[in-house]
């Protein structure tokens, strides 16, 4: 099972991510964990002893009402592993500190879609995001899929992609596809031959195949980001190795509407 840390917070995000999980759970065995971080201003911080240790306890307690209201409400068809993580501090400090001492093989957050790339940038570009240990899926919306995809382009290493998405996906039902992006300004979106993709899609394939993964379809595709990123809407998931910022390929994904498994 996919020991799974969904870090939460009470707001339209979080409701989807809880539902997304639970409907990932009938498709990839999760143990799943909630965790949630209570920061408070440096200013609300005060005494030592039992009186910071009975502050933290009450900050932790606000905390945890939160979390169990929003357990309450989804009331999501995926028993948690254990009982919800409540940090007091840092967000990023506390999260990373839990992930590598607990060895999560993934962790998950909801991201309210936008389409603005430097938005989408600036979310998966943080201190956080660079630092965590295993891969990241950044939930992005409900969509109920038998598919995933593998998103590749020139500047994506076959190795690191296959080698990082397969834990996650290899274990799963769904169906792998590959999709391999070219850019292409100012015309409609075209599927190419397969021949296009190269060398690194022939490497892709021998990876996956290596690996006894059989992949369900591949796909060459060309054209904006715009267009390709509702080309891949309706997958459960898009696999990609974390993208530049000026890159095509970031900009892909944040115009898709899939949620987007993040390796590196």
């Amino acid at each position: 099972m996919l020991k799974t840390l969904l870090y939460i917070n009470e707001d339209l995000a979080s409701s989807i991510a809880l539902r997304y999980m639970a409907y990932l759970n009938k498709v990839v065995p999760i143990a799943l964990y909630v965790g949630h971080v209570e920061e408070a201003d440096e200013k609300e911080q005060t005494g030592t002893g039992w009186v910071r240790r009975a502050w933290e306890d009450g900050v932790a307690s606000n905390g945890k009402r939160l979390v169990d209201r929003m357990l309450r409400t989804e009331n999501i068809d995926c028993p948690l592993a254990g009982r919800p993580k409540i940090f007091v501090g840092d967000r990023e400090t506390e999260i990373i500190y839990e992930l590598r001492s607990g060895n999560y093989d993934l962790f998950a957050q909801g991201y309210l879609n936008t389409a603005d790339p430097d938005s989408f940038f600036s979310f998966i570009s943080s201190s956080l995001y660079a630092k965590a240990p295993c891969p990241i899926l950044v939930v992005k919306n409900l969509t109920v899929s038998k598919k995933c995809a593998l998103l590749c382009a020139d500047s994506v290493s076959p190795e690191v992609l296959v080698e990082k998405s397969l834990p996650i996906i290899g274990a799963s039902s769904l169906k792998i596809d590959i999709v391999y992006y070219k850019f292409k300004e100012l015309e409609d979106l075209k599927i190419l031959d397969r021949e296009e993709g190269g060398s690194q899609l022939r490497e892709t394939e021998s990876l996956l195949a290596k690996a006894g993964q059989s992949v369900d379809g591949v796909t060459v595709i060309t054209g904006t980001p715009e267009q390709t990123g509702d080309f891949l809407k309706e997958y459960a998931l898009v696999a990609s190795t974390f993208p530049g910022r000026k890159s095509m390929r970031m900009q892909t994904l944040a115009n898709s509407l899939a949620s987007v498994l993040l390796v590196r």
